[in-house]
């Protein structure tokens, strides 16, 4: 399924060396991930997030605190793929073909992990594999999720084949419309997850003198129909100040504010709300 981002031929990653018929070659880390971005596709020495963002969302996601929307999004792909019949088609044991899951802009793999092991809990056969341009990102992903394939890679330049997914997800991360059009499978699924209004409002309101909430999305995509729509929205209670701040961490705020400004936030946060927009996009049949 991956092709080499050079050339667009094919290349396989289960080798040590990894080389395609034109002889570009890829380095494979010893934890198991590859880069496929090349050098001049880089637009600066360390694109993507740092090691301390990347770092603090993993501490945030080990605490669960997002595993409602996790579970929301998983529910939905089993929904759509039980309804289309695809899940028949990728039954664990008695498989004609394994689902392909892929994360565009993976970070550090937990949405990912979160998915393909939901999915085969419930009996489905599942091929994972995801890319981020941060290669911390990925590195955390490789050593963390040995089931799936994580490369570095732009989510503007996939290294993936034509029409080998079955569902592409794209959690708080740009990405390429055209690209997931061209990866997924004819009447392959997206599904994206953007902050909807009210994400995070209480935090915002210690930050800004005016805080503004987040403005919903609404526009079609080329090439998709759109087949769920929602705002899901749940609340999140600290329940200590460790918890108020691996969330805070998680955010630009941290890294911006003041010391005194980020202590007076913990101090006073005692709950926010996680309010984010579910889509989920079907490939139209060309």
């Amino acid at each position: 399924m991956w092709q080499c981002p050079l050339c667009k031929s094919p290349i396989k990653l289960n080798s040590t060396q990894i080389r395609c018929e034109n002889n570009h070659s890829f380095d494979k880390a010893k934890s198991g991930y590859v880069n496929l971005l090349p050098v001049q596709f880089k637009k600066s020495k360390l694109p993507g997030d740092d090691k301390d963002m990347v770092k603090a969302r993993r501490e945030f996601h080990q605490l669960n605190t997002y595993k409602p929307l996790k579970e929301r999004m998983l529910s939905l792909v089993e929904s759509f793929l039980v309804q289309s019949e695809i899940a028949s088609e990728c039954l664990d044991g008695a498989a004609k073909q394994a689902l392909s899951v892929y994360d565009a802009g993976c970070g550090e793999g937990s949405y990912l992990d979160a998915m393909v092991q939901g999915l085969s809990r419930n009996g489905l056969s599942v091929k994972g594999a995801g890319s981020d341009i941060a290669k911390i990102a990925v590195e955390l992903a490789a050593k963390a999720y040995k089931h799936a394939q994580f490369v570095v890679a732009s989510s503007f330049e996939l290294p993936l084949q034509d029409q080998t997914q079955n569902v592409v997800m794209q959690v708080f991360a740009p990405g390429s419309n055209d690209e997931y059009l061209r990866v997924l499978k004819d009447q392959g699924i997206l599904i994206t997850v953007d902050p909807a209004p009210n994400h995070l409002y209480e935090l915002k309101q210690r930050v800004y003198d005016n805080a503004r909430q987040h403005q919903i999305n609404e526009k079609p995509r080329d090439g998709f129909t759109r087949v769920h729509n929602e705002c899901f929205s749940f609340p999140i209670h600290f329940e200590n100040t460790e918890h108020t701040l691996a969330l805070i961490k998680m955010t630009p705020f941290y890294w911006k504010l003041p010391q005194g400004k980020i202590d007076a936030i913990v101090a006073s946060l005692s709950h926010v709300t996680a309010d984010f927009h579910i889509q989920m996009w079907k490939k139209c049949v060309s």
